[in-house]
Order: C-alpha cells, then structure tokens, then sequence
C-alpha cells in the first residue's frame, strides 16, 4: 500500500520486489493476488487496479490512512492516564479498569497514588492524591509463553527437585529456597505419585463443591502447547458431550471443568484426540475462542482494511474498532458469528482463500500456540515415548492449584472470573508433606459412613417396597440381616414381590440389567468387580458398567488397592467427609490441650523425657533466653526433662565451650538460689548479649566495696581461677563468694563451669581458711559476662555494643528471637510473651515469621482456639499438636511454679501464680 502511494506499479515488478526482500521470500504468486484483490474492490478500495495493463496505483485515501493507521503493534485499548491541569502522561490502565472506575476512585500508577477526575473516551484524567490509599489497576491481555529449553530446565528441577543439596549446588538456590522447593515436589510427588515432567504426563481428577469435578492435565511443555491441547480438549468434549467446558492453561497444566453429566474412565482422555486429526479439531476450537476473534481485530488493523482513526486524525475509539471488525468478519466467515441454530451439523466450512481470514489462523496455530509442538506430543504420547498417568484425587495436588488460580489471559472462553467454576474448588492448607494422603484412595472410614447412610431404613413394609423400586434387589442374606422378613412375607402375600433365585425384586421393577445394577451401587456404594462378599460384582457386568460410565451415572475409584465402581453421588459424598475429617484435623485446639501439648513440646511429659548429656544440651538450646531462679535448674527443671540428670553432664558441656550461663535481663541484688539466669548455647551469646536491656553496664559506684574491688580485677586481669581471685584479692573465701554473688546478680560475671555457681547455692557449714581446698576452687574460671562494662557511655562501651550487635549471623535479631520462641514454644501467639522478657515488640516478631512463612521455614493459620492475633508454628509442631488432640488426657503434671510450663493466667482465666513462689503448679488441667 505504501509503496503504490508515491508511483505507479506493474504488478509483476511489485511482485518480484517483495519476494526479493527476506520475510516474503517464500510469498505464493495466489497469495499476492489474493491481497490485491482484497484492496482493490468496492468504494472504500485502497487500491486502484488496472486490470488490462496489471498495474497498480493508490487511491486518493490510501495516503492518509497509511500514514495514520499503519504498523504492526496491535492496539490493546488501554486508557492513557494525564495529571491535570498539566496535561502530563502519567501511564495507562486497562479499558476494563478504566470503564468500571468511578470518579474519586484512587488507585497506584507507578509509585504514586492517584485520584479519578474524569473518564473521558480513551483517557482518564487524575491528579495526585497526596498519598492516599490506593486500590490497584489491572490489566487483561495474552501473557508471552516460555520457550521450550525453560520448559526442560523446569523439568530437569522437577526431576531432581526432591534433593534440596542439589538444588542448591547445580541451580544455586539459597538453602531455604531449595528446601522450600524440595518440600513442594515432593508434597505434588505424594499427591500424584509421580512428578510431571516432559518425560511423564499426568491426568488428575477431583469433586469441586459444586458437585462437579475438575480435570487436570499436568503438561509442563509451556503456555503455547498447553493452549493449542486444552482448546482440542474442549473441542472433543464438546462433540463428545454436547456441553462446552470451562478452560484454562497456563505453562504448567490444563484444567477442564466437567458437570455432573461427566463420566467416563479417566485413562481414555489421553486417546481423545489423534495426531492427524488434531489440528484439524484444533482449527474449528478457534473460532468461537476470544483468541480468534482478537487475532482478526489485529489483522484487519495492520493489513489497513479496518482504519485506526477517522476524520480528522483522530482515533476511532476501541468499542467502535470492534464492532466494524465484527461486521467485516460477517462478510468474510460469517459462520463463526452465525446463530448455532441456522448453522448444519459438523465442521464450519473454512474460506481458507480469504487471506485475513488465513493469517488469522496460522497466527493463532504458530504464535499464540504451537500446533505442530502439539502434533509431536500427542504422537510421543501413542508411542509410549512419554508416560501416562491417570490419578484420581480426593482434593487438588500442589501441582494444580497454579492452573486452579489462573489469571484471565489462561483462560480458553470468555466465561468471566466470577463465574469459573473453579471457585469452586476448595483445598485444605497442606501443613507439610507427610500429611499427603494416599494416591487416588478412599477413605474407609468415609466409605463405612456413606454406605450406611445409603443403605435404605425402611420403617414399614411400604417403605420396604419403596426402597425395592429404586434399588435393584434384596438377597436373602440381606433380607435376614437387616431383618425384613415378616415385611417381606407381607409383602409376597400381596404378590407385591417376587424371589427370583435368592433375591427379591418388586413385582412392577424392570429386570433390565442397567437399572438393577444402577440401583444396587445407588444402594450399596463402591463395589468391586471379581471381588467376593456383598460388594462384589460380576465380570459380566463390566459391559453395563461402561454403559452407565458413558451417561455420566457412576465413576471409577479406587478401594483398597483395588479398582472400584461407585455411583457418581455417593463418591462425591465420600469425597466431601474425608475432606471433613482432614479439615477437622487442622482444626484449632484448645487452651488446655495446648498446654498437653507443651508439656510434650519441652519434654517434661514421661513418655518425651531426654537422655543423657545430649539431652540437657537440648533442653537448654530450647531454654535459652529464659531466666529461671539458679536454684531451680538443677532440682526442678533438668530432672523434669532428662531422666536420671547428673550434675556432671551439665559441667561437661559448660567446661567444653558449648553452654554459658549468667543473668541477661535486668540487674539487681538478690540472694543467689533466687537470682534468675539463663543457660544458653556458647553460639549464641552474642546475639543475646545485643539484646540485653543492661549492655550500657553498671556504675562503678553501685557496687560494695568487695564486689567493687573484684570488678575491677577481672577488668584489668581478664579470666582468672577461683584461687587466682582469693591470693590476688585478699579477699576470704566467704567474702569472696559473697561478691561473687552480687556481681551474677548484676548480671556482669559468669564462669567457665556451672559448678562455680553449684558451689555458691551450696555453700559447705564448715569454715576453711585460705590455703586449704577453696569453696569454689574447682569451678573453672571466672570473667566477665560483658566486656567494657566498667565505664558505660565511653567509645570503648559503644563500640563493644555494636560489635555485639553486629556479630549475629541470621538475618536479623527478630529472627533470631522468633526461630527462639518457636523452639521454645512450638506455636507462637502474642500472650506466651508475657512469660518472656525479650525486649522486642510483637510486631517486629510477626514481621520476621512472615518473612519465615514465605520462605516455607514455619506455617502461619489458626492452632489454638480462644486467642486472637496471628499465630505461627514449626512443622514438627504441628503434627504433634495433632497427635496431642487424638490422645486421651494423661494425668497432670506436677512441676515447680518457676518452670517455663506455669502458663497460669495465660492459657487460663485463673490468677497468675508468682515464679518465685515454692509451691506446685499442676499442667494440663
């Protein structure tokens, strides 16, 4: 067009001058024709053709609308947004946002809030909202597919996603992400009982609440593929069932959504479609698609036969675009916009020599889909180069919540979000991956309920006869079973049922086979072909089996390892109560059984008591951070959790390095069985140390004279022995421990083994002078618990409290604290922290457990009933929670009112009981 604008041309030169150029090098002498005789006829003709001399010109038009409306971007009629009274472009919205917002919405454009003016055609005009809160734009189009090689990495990671050392090391993943990932797969791996790769292909079927099911074929070839097999997918059903489906693909999966009319073997879907038929299916799914009818739009558009503005220049708004790429549709294929019931049964008649009409569909076959790549499959498929799997699901794997939540660009029919009937569809929070059930299983105990309740439960001998009308038959064993004789007999005497071998039919029931075995599974629930007993079937039967699959009445499923018929409502019955009982499992638990829980948690219940040295250093790494009076660890705390707890373990893990004590939070004087210290990992002193409300220090000028003196001795000299303190000091053993103790209750010295500090709440009665065996000789050496403490404020004291600071290797102090609490408590919520004096607000410790909760490391949901607030758990947590739920209540516990388990006042409305108090509290009632 442009070309025969400035000159005249001889059609075989023009010809010969396009062909010459590379993206028409392979132009058909038809199909040139075919456009020029397009251009050239009727009034509005852009082109001017010489029939005699085969020339051609432009028309007088063809300038202006060359000028104005040619390119190859298609439009997409978002709304340009302009700042007023500037004028200013600030971006564009959808026309879908822009037509259903209303003057005075504000929503974010960039990193700007705006508020709506006006909503003019094609333009809405804002001006800035000064911050306000926003509602976010959306925006509906063809999303770009992934190319094939992401589509083999993707694979490769499935295939070898289970291993997180992997991930980590060939697709340098960070070790939580890798984890994160592992648990994924293999949570799909579990529900599927297999992973859907290139090499294996996976159809999944579940009951959505509508009564419905969704059908998932798990295909991670990439969007392009997908949406070319999901449209020939919809198309077989269509012709199939004589009902169009919902669909969606995306890059990972399809998903169909069936009726209730839907039944058929989930195996024989693989076999729907034929590799030399399926493109021609895929052609005719087409038409009635948005797909095409956007992609007819866009040519129109470029090939200059619909005009992108109008008199003047200006724009033609985009309902108008349509509605005139809707009325030349009619002229060239007016099949697709036809009444269905004007049109003859089979396939529409294609005007293959339109050439708009050509290109539109070779553009919808090769660019927004690859129907030769789905050819390939579907002929790999038939000769068994790619696995098949056929699995039916009790609720959607992980694999298929992604297609399940698509965005409307997957979408293979124009049926809007609001009514997909994959909203339907609801799935439990799958809290770790060996809660996944068994693949395609029954519950039994879901199956016992259903076939009680559909076993009929006459009253009289006129309810019995009731029931024999629907169900086919009684047996005798039946009859006698369920003890029905004498209505039985009532009933032969009035000739109102008949014995036909062992089994009593109603006189007046049909003896067709189809309706007998209808009524039978209708009445008896999943039964089993070649099985023995009550719920067995014939292999006769198999043929009226098919036949009542085929009309949509009863489904395959599987029972005890075996394949089973059901009908159709009383599988999607057993479905919804095993549902209902793994929804139950989940459910919050309450106060007390939290508490049960607890005790298990800190393995103070009998049966979760530790062994062994192994076992105290557990016990503190879950206690760390939590002071306790120094008396109570070793008579009550260590021997409620470790089984025959000796006092020497504790000393080999604190003379070892791996456990320091001292006091943390708070200073003061107190007598020392009553001061409160913390054991924590040697590990972590640092990061505690950055947390304590006392690293400015202590005046020097609140401390006695000896603990003053012996301050001043471990400042200057560093760690020294027990001896080293007396013969430097001067001070006598007494007076020395003495000082010793006021500086742990200030929370400034600590030692080298918890036996310095056993000797000081066990002091001998017999007096000893210098010399001889020391009271506190063998306790290891003593230090100071913080460094630079002596004169608090100096550059030195700043300087320690950042290096303190700094020196955590987590992400942050509230991570650090969180990933703490939880291992102190299991579930974390807002009221355990009123036993606790971390110094850390509760919203900086949410903050952090949602940064946790993304990245998979604990579960966030509703635990324990009866408290508000977000609440967080460990994985482990969870499932013990769980288990503590199913347990009968055990006897309560008795343990010191100083133990990390007094929650009175917190998990019960009771008073508190003081933590200093000597009396017993009772956990768990």
């Amino acid at each position: 067009m442009a070309a025969c604008v400035p000159e005249t041309w001889d059609e075989d030169d023009l010809f010969a001058a396009l062909t010459r150029a590379w993206p028409y090098r392979e132009l058909s002498r038809k199909d040139f024709d075919s456009v020029v005789r397009l251009h050239s006829q009727g009034r509005l003709a852009l082109l001017h053709r010489d029939g005699v001399r085969k020339r051609l010109r432009a028309t007088r038009r063809a300038r202006i609308t060359a000028l104005t409306s040619g390119g190859a971007i298609p439009d997409t009629a978002d709304y340009q947004v302009l700042l007023e009274p500037e004028g200013a472009l600030i971006g564009s919205v959808h026309e879908d946002f822009a037509v259903e917002a209303n003057v005075g919405d504000i929503f974010q454009l960039g990193n700007a809030s705006w508020k709506i003016l006006k909503v003019e055609p094609g333009i809405v005009r804002v001006t800035d909202a000064q911050g306000a809160p926003p509602s976010l734009p959306f925006w509906l189009g063809e999303a770009p597919a992934r190319s094939a090689e992401l589509s083999d990495a993707v694979s490769r990671i499935r295939k070898q996603g289970r291993d997180p050392h992997w991930l980590e090391s060939e697709a340098g993943l960070s070790e939580p992400a890798a984890r994160q990932v592992s648990e994924f797969v293999e949570a799909g791996a579990r529900a599927l009982g297999a992973v859907p790769t290139r090499e294996c292909v996976i159809l999944e079927r579940f009951f959505d609440e509508s009564g419905g099911m969704q059908l998932v074929l798990h295909s991670p070839f990439g969007g392009r593929i997908n949406r070319a097999w999901g449209l020939a997918l919809r198309k077989r059903f269509c012709r199939g069932f004589g009902f169009e489906l919902q669909a969606a693909a995306n890059e990972e999966a399809i998903v169909l959504s069936l009726g209730p009319h839907h039944s058929f073997s989930l195996e024989e879907v693989f076999d729907y479609l034929h590799p030399d038929t399926a493109r021609d299916v895929l052609v005719q799914a087409l038409f009635p698609s948005p797909l095409f009818l956007t992609r007819w739009r866009w040519n129109l558009t470029r090939s200059l036969v619909l005009s992108r503005t109008q008199r003047g220049g200006r724009r033609v708004p985009a309902p108008l675009l349509r509605m005139r790429a809707d009325d030349q549709l009619v002229l060239a294929f007016p099949q697709v916009l036809a009444c269905g019931e004007t049109l003859p049964p089979g396939d529409l008649p294609v005007p293959w020599e339109h050439p708009i009409v050509r290109q539109t569909i070779e553009d919808c076959l090769e660019e927004a889909m690859d129907a030769e790549g789905m050819v390939r499959l579907l002929r790999d498929l038939r000769r068994g180069r790619i696995r098949k799997r056929a699995v039916d699901t009790s609720e959607p794997s992980p694999f298929a919540l992604g297609v399940l939540h698509a965005m409307p660009y997957a979408f293979l029919d124009d049926a809007p979000l609001e009514e997909r009937r994959t909203q339907a569809v609801m799935q439990r929070r799958a809290l770790d991956v060996h809660g996944a059930d068994s693949v395609g299983a029954l519950d039994p105990e879901a199956v016992a309920r259903v076939r009680d309740e559909a076993w009929p439960q006459p009253e009289n001998a006129e309810e019995l006869h009731e029931a024999l009308l629907w169900m086919g038959y009684l047996t005798d064993d039946e009859v006698c079973g369920s003890g029905w004789q004498e209505w039985i007999e009532l009933l032969r005497s009035q000739s109102r049922v008949l014995r036909e071998r062992d089994r009593w039919f109603a006189a007046e029931t049909s003896r067709e086979p189809k309706a007998i075995l209808r009524g039978r599974l209708e009445a008896l629930g999943p039964m089993t072909v070649g099985g023995a007993g009550r719920f067995a079937l014939s292999p006769e039967d198999e043929p009226v089996l098919l036949a009542l699959e085929h009309e949509g009445v009863i489904l395959r499923c599987r029972l005890e390892q075996q394949q089973t018929w059901c009908d159709r409502r009383l599988l999607a019955r057993i479905h919804a109560y095993t549902l209902g009982r793994l929804r139950r499992e989940i459910e919050p638990v309450s106060a007390a059984t939290f508490w049960r829980f607890l005790a298990c948690w800190q393995h103070a219940e009998e049966s979760q008591r530790l062994d062994g040295p192994r076992g105290v250093a557990e016990v503190v790494q879950q206690l760390a951070g939590f002071e306790i009076p120094a008396a109570a660890w070793e008579t009550s705390i260590f021997p409620a959790r470790v089984r025959g707890y000796r006092p020497d373990w504790l000393d080999h893990l604190t003379l070892t390095g791996e456990v320091a004590w001292g006091r943390i939070w708070g200073a003061g004087e107190a007598a020392i069985r009553t001061t409160p210290i913390t054991l924590l990992p040697r590990r972590d002193l640092p990061q505690w140390m950055s947390l304590s409300e006392v690293a400015r220090g202590v005046a020097a000028g609140t401390l006695s004279t000896r603990g003053q003196a012996l301050f001043d001795l471990l400042t200057s000299r560093g760690a020294l022995f027990a001896q080293e303190l007396e013969s430097v000091s001067g001070l006598l053993p007494t007076h020395l421990g003495m000082a010793l103790s006021e500086l742990i209750a200030r929370g400034m010295v600590t030692c080298d083994s918890f036996g310095g500090l056993r000797r000081l709440l066990r002091p001998s009665k017999t007096p000893r002078r210098f010399g001889q065996k020391s009271l506190i000789a063998p306790a290891g050496r003593w230090s100071l618990l913080r460094p630079a403490l002596a004169t608090p404020g100096t550059a030195e004291a700043a300087s320690w409290v950042a290096s303190v600071a700094g020196g955590s290797e987590r992400e942050s102090q509230a991570e650090f604290v969180a990933l703490q609490l939880l291992r102190r408590y299991g579930v974390l919520q807002r009221r355990l922290l009123e036993r606790e004096r971390i110094p850390l607000p509760w919203r900086n410790l949410v903050r952090a457990c949602r940064h946790l909760e993304l990245r998979g490391e604990i579960r966030g949901g509703r635990f324990i009933a009866g408290f508000s607030g977000e609440q967080y758990a460990l994985l482990d947590a969870v499932e013990l929670l769980r288990s503590t739920r199913k347990r009968q209540p055990t006897s309560a516990l008795s343990l010191s009112a100083s133990d990390p388990l007094n929650l009175h006042g917190i998990l019960t409305p009771s008073q508190r009981i003081s933590t200093q108090s000597r009396s017993r509290i009772q956990v768990g009632t």
